[in-house]
């Protein structure tokens, strides 16, 4: 990993780890909810490296929200216990799309996973006497602890994510995910298993999102199935990896910054126009891709490559001089 890389990641667990430290319920809403979108960006990211591109992320997001619901007024656990549970039903829905769709591809497998949020947010709606309906369910108050506290399980989650996300990057898996990204048939008759390494990715990836659905809940109090099954979930976790530069460990952290920034300020330019505000979501990804194809992440490391080279070469301006003077 390169030197850069390590300094934003550690930057970025610093800046998590501040939230509790934060005097200004602002400014906590707001780190805590850029400690959310870190969590699904990576997570969305972490499967884009291998190939696996999904649309619907909010499926993950909303079943980690509703179990942490049902767990909490239907059992009356506290919070541990339903994050934990609902990382697990996360996950194993994650397993169950990995097999169920191990031999979809590409645009394929991303209206598979679409299909699977709308289907999920059809079934909540369908099913009011367990999950609310269209009118939706509170958290029960008595189990809700200190704010502070749901603020530190967010960070946590964001610093394990990108944790979980570096392990994999220095990991021998890198090599098997970048040969499915590239050429799955290709990696297969390397010897490569494709469907084992996608089962674990899907199911990585869909137990933090799930994660941070079930904190996000905790947060709010609140849920519905627009709000847990909702489109713009899923098309923010994949602006942030793009903007920041895809398949890398710091692409996904520079994206949320900026796209939370950019959110922030739209929101507060526009007066919380929900449609102008994903214009400008939509503008700042266009020139991204025109203009940044790698990401604020290639463009940084361009430019540091460019300095580098800029001052080599004014050594040698020098030394040439002083040779000559000599």
């Amino acid at each position: 990993m390169q030197i850069q890389t390590r300094i934003v990641a550690s930057l970025a667990a610093l800046a998590v780890l501040a939230i509790p430290f934060v005097g200004s319920p602002y400014v906590t809403d707001l780190l805590f909810r850029t400690c959310l979108l870190s969590i699904i960006a990576v997570s969305w990211n972490m499967m884009a490296g291998a190939g696996l591109i999904s649309l619907g992320h909010a499926a993950f997001w909303g079943v980690g929200a509703y179990t942490a619901t049902l767990v909490a007024n239907g059992l009356g656990l506290n919070v541990g216990f339903s994050l934990l549970c609902s990382t697990i039903m996360g996950s194993i829905l994650g397993a169950v799309l990995a097999l169920v769709t191990g031999r979809l591809k590409g645009i394929y497998f991303a209206i598979g996973t679409l299909a699977l949020a709308e289907g999920l947010r059809v079934l909540a709606l369908m099913l009011p006497d367990f999950t609310g309906g269209a009118q939706g369910q509170y958290m029960d108050a008595k189990l809700a602890p200190p704010m502070v506290y749901v603020c530190v399980v967010g960070s946590l989650g964001a610093l394990i994510a990108v944790l979980v996300s570096w392990m994999i990057s220095t990991s021998r898996y890198q090599y098997a995910l970048r040969a499915m990204r590239a050429n799955e048939g290709a990696a297969q008759m390397l010897g490569i298993r494709p469907l084992s390494y996608r089962v674990l990715i899907v199911t990585l990836s869909a137990g933090m999102a799930s994660f941070a659905g079930a904190a996000s809940m905790w947060y709010s109090g609140y849920l519905d199935p627009a709000i847990a099954f909702a489109l713009q979930t899923t098309l923010i976790a994949q602006i942030a990896p793009i903007l920041g530069g895809l398949y890398t460990l710091s692409g996904p952290i520079l994206g949320t910054l900026f796209t939370t920034a950019l959110g922030e300020s739209t929101r507060l330019w526009l007066a919380g126009n929900v449609g102008m505000t994903q214009l400008v979501y939509g503008l700042a990804l266009v020139l991204c891709v025109m203009y940044l194809p790698q990401g604020f992440r290639g463009a940084i490391m361009d430019w540091t490559a460019k300095r580098c080279r800029r001052k080599a070469n004014a050594m040698r301006r020098v030394e040439a001089i002083s040779g000559d003077a000599k």
